[in-house]
């Protein structure tokens, strides 16, 4: 059954999908709320393809501050490879209620992902981080990506268009807190 997207059109929250170069290559999820960023690494990336489900692996929350950061952290370089907006469906209005559950269903507003995604805690756990299973809803969007990769036909930086490779050559880390947010993980 295809289902058509909300628009984000209320009370937006921040969202962001980083690709990051560490001991291996994944991304991570990034959803702003509360005040903080509720994060999830999915070692596969994002699939566009209802019925096939990712991995998603709990992570501890970061702060608003690093929702754009791209650069070099001393784990490998970091791409902002989307960002946008998200809201909850109605069924998951209550953010906090849902994430106790175990179940959010929400819509992206991105510049490279959109549509109704869900993401569902699993009975699992690796090294005490809960492991989360994040799967695409059938909408429009599916549709365009068919049989079709977003990762690999959009693998750039949403902001700079630079690869990671790219990212890690021209790095230089910033003097100052005002110069950048590297100073973001010097505390963390």
């Amino acid at each position: 059954m295809k289902v058509e997207a909300n628009r984000c059109a209320y009370g937006q929250h921040a969202y962001a999908m980083k690709k990051h170069q560490a001991k291996r290559l994944h991304y991570d999820l990034r959803l702003e709320w509360n005040g903080v960023l509720l994060s999830w690494a999915l070692p596969e990336g994002p699939s566009c393809q209802p019925g096939v489900v990712r991995e998603a692996v709990e992570m501890d929350d970061h702060r608003e501050a690093y929702l754009q950061f791209e650069g070099v952290h001393h784990t490998g370089p970091i791409m902002l490879w989307d960002r946008g907006t998200w809201e909850p469906e109605p069924e998951s209005e209550d953010i906090g209620k849902s994430l106790r559950k175990g179940v959010l269903r929400f819509t992206l507003c991105g510049e490279k992902l959109q549509g109704i995604w869900i993401l569902t805690r699993t009975n699992i756990t690796s090294n005490t981080r809960h492991i989360w299973k994040l799967g695409k809803y059938p909408d429009a969007f599916a549709e365009r990506y068919a049989h079709r990769c977003v990762l690999v036909e959009r693998p750039n930086s949403i902001s700079t268009r630079r690869t990671l490779e790219e990212i890690a050559r021209d790095w230089t880390r910033p003097r100052d807190k005002h110069q950048g947010q590297m100073k973001l993980f010097d505390a963390a």
